[in-house]
């Protein structure tokens, strides 16, 4: 049995459905069953699991084999995914998938990052077999300014002209499911992107011809972003793990494009020209 934690967010929900279209007969855990809604092709087993509460994730980890481990930016996430992969060995799991970071290192200085290498170097540790996702940056971060792209034609980061290669999550929940489903990728951190390496000011070029409308990029300053992103997070841990974590990218840090997606996939990587246009509605 294959274990999807995460399965009502972009990534895990991705993986199920790809699961499903395969037809694999899989399980998702999940804070709220009914939030969740399975897509047609697959036996999908739905139980309830918090990260937090061992005994649920005893429950969803019996009988199973390999588990995809994906989790959102949380103040306890190291402490919370250590122990979900823990008891994940000690349910005999053989396989566990993880999503990362590109960033993730021994060298990482931003917390998110740091904190995801702190969660592989465990995972290593268990015994069991292992696949690390580390992704670029997801197409889907896009989508949180769609209000200003469709009000004002203008999104703002503080990333100055730093490239990024954007993988859509789509891929990376499908790379995940593949993954699960084929020994040849165990044992292996697997860097993932989009299939073009480039700056803000281009991603802005492409969704301006996408959406037949002219779309500008301005480079923020990291004070300027921080102010504007206080007004809606609020958890200083989180306001400082974002700011943290965009200087470093700012700086190059997912300067890099693979072909992994489609050495896994067997196809080329979703395009951001792509992205744009099944998300038309939200940008216009």
């Amino acid at each position: 049995m294959i274990l999807i934690s995460g399965a009502t967010g972009r990534v895990g929900g991705a993986a199920s459905a790809t699961l499903c279209q395969a037809g694999i007969a899989h399980r998702v855990m999940v804070r709220d069953p009914e939030k969740f809604t399975a897509s047609d092709g697959a036996a999908v087993d739905v139980v309830r699991g918090n990260m937090e509460n061992p005994d649920e994730l005893r429950e969803a980890l019996w009988d199973v084999t390999g588990a995809l481990l994906v989790m959102g930016n949380h103040p306890s996430q190291p402490t919370l995914e250590k122990q979900f992969a823990s008891l994940a060995a000690e349910s005999g799991v053989k396989h566990l998938v993880k999503v990362s970071s590109m960033e993730a290192g021994p060298e990482s200085v931003a917390a998110f990052p740091r904190q995801h290498y702190e969660t592989e170097e465990h995972i290593r540790s268990l015994g069991v077999d292992w696949t690390f996702l580390q992704p670029n940056f997801f197409m889907q971060n896009l989508l949180m300014y769609a209000g200003s792209i469709t009000g004002a034609g203008v999104f703002a980061l503080p990333l100055g002209t730093a490239r990024t290669a954007p993988v859509d999550t789509r891929d990376v929940g499908a790379v995940a499911a593949a993954v699960l489903s084929d020994d040849q990728w165990r044992n292996q951190a697997l860097r993932l992107t989009g299939p073009e390496l480039m700056h803000f000011g281009q991603v802005a070029d492409v969704m301006s011809t996408v959406l037949d409308k002219p779309i500008k990029y301005v480079a923020q300053t990291p004070e300027a972003f921080r102010e504007v992103l206080s007004n809606f997070v609020h958890e200083p841990w989180q306001l400082n793990g974002v700011c943290e974590l965009f200087a470093e990218i700012a700086k190059g840090s997912l300067d890099e494009k693979t072909d992994t997606v489609k050495q896994v996939l067997g196809r080329d990587p979703i395009s951001l020209a792509r992205f744009t246009a099944d998300h038309i509605k939200a940008f216009l």
